[in-house]
């Protein structure tokens, strides 16, 4: 019986010694034990879905565009963090960040801009460094090689000129760095002030992010740097920064490699790329309001056109109405207004001779300077339908000889003068030819008396005043 007990604590001794401790592990665990934990490559394609678009690439296979400003640039909306024995890691806020900023690598693309090409290697951060003793500035590393990014290895050189962005040392720590963030291609001379300082390191098949150092930083800031530990996470969401906690977590797993025909559930050519992330969007905006320019044109290439009435041959259309033909130097009169103002003693007489500015009567507002004194004489209305015969004057509404000694008879020679100055009142012969057409109204309100006799009380008597009574 004791025999049979001491096999049996034999074996259980030897059961304990050949089993392995069973340790929990926390929910969220170190880098180097989150690299132990697995991911498929899948988890870019459906989790960064809702936050950009997939673009099938003929270099790359696809690459993921963000939805953003057509200014943006990555690695400029957010801060950087120093992790112990990791060195600067990129913290943003961006949907996308988890993924974007610590896995694969970016290109800018000349046709739909910004674009990452998926990895499955973590890095705080894939970036390269330039420094000077008032600027530091960085660059998203480009592919090493054609299709997905499966290379943890950094053998490109520097990254053009135009990729970079710079800030001030002194603004290095800000949490917000769209603040003083300096694009490289607004302001060049920056960028040759800087000097090159190399890329990530990679040691061990761990990428290191030191190449700025922290000494340097906190003497050019004047503030301590707080060296974080970073605990990693399989859940994007779970992922947070808090440096004051002394904590961070991170999305730091191994990704497994793409399979083959791994791929987007969704992918659409580059030339659709561009709509669905919104960029001609924003020349769509001045197109439609060169519409409406279009529209406001249209109403004033009509406005000519709305008066309807077409006149007869030998009529014009003044005001909407049509007149005679021989209306045309009351167009022309305006410019023979200016000898007339010049001479306003001789304008009052020309209220005599309402025969050019007769036709002319709807038109009246705007040839009231040529005409002058017919507009401005309240009884003009009524007089401007008697025309007088040549040589007779128009005197309480009746048709009298001219005395030769009356100021009328040398005045009419000076209403001609501004016609001999200007040949525009070349065409006022036409009203006087027209005139004789409407003499006939005149006729019938007061007969004209025979040559040398003038009408006086209705009655045609010698011109000389003294013969008035014979008759």
């Amino acid at each position: 019986m004791k025999k049979t007990n001491l096999l049996a604590s034999l074996a259980i001794a030897a059961l304990l010694v050949g089993a392995p401790a069973i340790i929990q592990l926390p929910l969220t665990t170190s880098i180097a034990q989150a690299q132990e934990a697995r991911v498929s490559f899948s988890v870019f394609f459906e989790d960064l879905r809702p936050h950009g678009t997939w673009v099938k690439h003929s270099k790359y296979k696809y690459v993921f565009c963000p939805k953003v400003d057509a200014k943006w640039r990555p690695y400029t909306n957010g801060r950087w963090l120093f992790i112990k024995d990791r060195g600067w890691y990129f913290d943003s806020r961006e949907p996308f960040a988890w993924a974007v900023y610590h896995y694969g690598r970016w290109v800018d693309d000349d046709r739909i801009g910004w674009c990452w090409v998926p990895g499955n290697h973590w890095a705080p951060a894939w970036v390269s460094w330039r420094r000077s003793n008032d600027h530091i500035g960085w660059a998203p590393l480009p592919p090493e090689n054609d299709g997905f990014q499966i290379n943890i290895n950094v053998t490109v050189g520097e990254p053009p000129e135009d990729d970079w962005v710079f800030v001030p040392v002194r603004s290095f720590l800000e949490p917000d760095l769209r603040v003083t963030v300096i694009i490289a291609d607004r302001d060049p001379e920056i960028f040759r002030r800087t000097e090159f300082v190399g890329p990530v390191i990679i040691q061990n098949n761990v990428v290191i992010n030191n190449v700025i150092d922290i000494d340097f930083i906190q003497q050019q800031t004047n503030q301590q740097v707080t060296v974080v530990e970073a605990q990693s996470t399989t859940d994007p969401a779970a992922v947070t920064a808090d440096p004051a906690a002394g904590t961070i977590q991170v999305f730091a797993p191994t990704v497994d490699e793409p399979k083959e025909e791994e791929a987007p559930p969704e992918a659409v050519e580059p030339e659709q790329a561009a709509e669905q992330l919104g960029q001609p969007a924003e020349g769509e905006p001045p197109a439609e309001e060169a519409a409406p320019a279009e529209g406001e044109a249209a109403p004033a290439d009509a406005a000519p056109a709305t008066p309807a009435t077409e006149c007869p041959e030998g009529q014009q259309l003044v005001d909407g109405k049509c007149v005679p033909a021989g209306e045309e130097p009351a167009a022309d009169k305006p410019a023979a207004e200016q000898p007339a103002a010049e001479q306003p003693a001789a304008e009052q007489p020309a209220t005599e001779q309402p025969a050019a500015g007769q036709p002319a009567q709807p038109a009246e507002p705007e040839a009231a300077p040529a005409d002058q004194a017919p507009a401005a004489e309240p009884a003009a209305p009524a007089e401007e339908s008697v025309t007088c015969p040549e040589g007779q004057q128009l005197v309480e509404g009746k048709c009298v000889p001219i005395e030769g000694e009356q100021a009328p008879a040398a005045e009419a020679p000076a209403a001609e003068e501004p016609a001999a100055q200007q040949p525009a009142e070349e065409a006022a012969p036409a009203d006087e030819q027209a005139a004789p057409a409407e003499e006939a109204a005149p006729t019938d309100q007061a007969p004209p008396c025979p040559e040398g006799q003038q009408l006086v009380n209705g009655k045609c008597v010698p011109i000389e005043g003294e013969a008035a009574p014979a008759q």
